[in-house]
């Protein structure tokens, strides 16, 4: 009876071993630390399929027209609220207010090991008082320093960072 019982106890605790270990938690990802904002300057929209915290990505050299999400990489928030927390540090509070739209935000993989960032903005700036100043698209591509979610986050922080100083030049030049 013993023999039984040690073979017992040896096949239970290999079976343990054998398990597949926990996947590692998912990754929550945003554009890195931010500085105090002005109050309510900016307001950014997008359309519906951007309004949430999936990692989205396009394979163009397989099959364009599908988009894929990453798995275990998200948004801390939607795009369009990240994008407004930042926006809204470019932003003086009192001289303009700004619509922005959020029209196109993905990852794009012309081939498997190479990849970009796309982040395309259509802003309407308009007085305090809400009298219409001025209207742009801001268009912007960025490399991947990796073709994964970290090189897309990567890349799209440093897209963030750039539209964020062109918006500040395009609106010192406004009168």
């Amino acid at each position: 009876m013993q023999p039984i019982a040690t073979l017992f106890l040896c096949v239970l605790l290999s079976a343990c071993s054998v398990l597949p270990s926990r996947p590692a938690p998912p990754a929550v990802h945003d554009f890195g630390p931010a500085a105090a904002a002005n109050a309510a300057a900016v307001n950014v929209d997008a359309p519906s399929w951007l309004r949430d915290e999936r990692l989205r990505y396009r394979l163009l050299y397989n099959d364009p027209t599908q988009v894929r999400f990453y798995a275990r990489d998200h948004w801390l928030a939607p795009p369009p609220a990240l994008l407004g927390q930042r926006l809204n540090v470019a932003v003086d509070g009192d001289r303009y207010r700004l619509k922005v739209t959020l029209t196109d935000f993905e990852q794009m993989f012309d081939a498997p090991d190479q990849a970009r960032v796309v982040l395309n903005l259509r802003v309407h700036a308009e007085t305090v008082a809400g009298k219409p100043v001025a209207e742009r698209l801001f268009q912007y591509t960025q490399p991947c320093s990796s073709a994964d979610a970290r090189g897309a986050v990567e890349a799209y922080a440093a897209l963030v960072r750039l539209a964020t100083d062109s918006l500040r030049t395009w609106l010192l030049e406004m009168p």
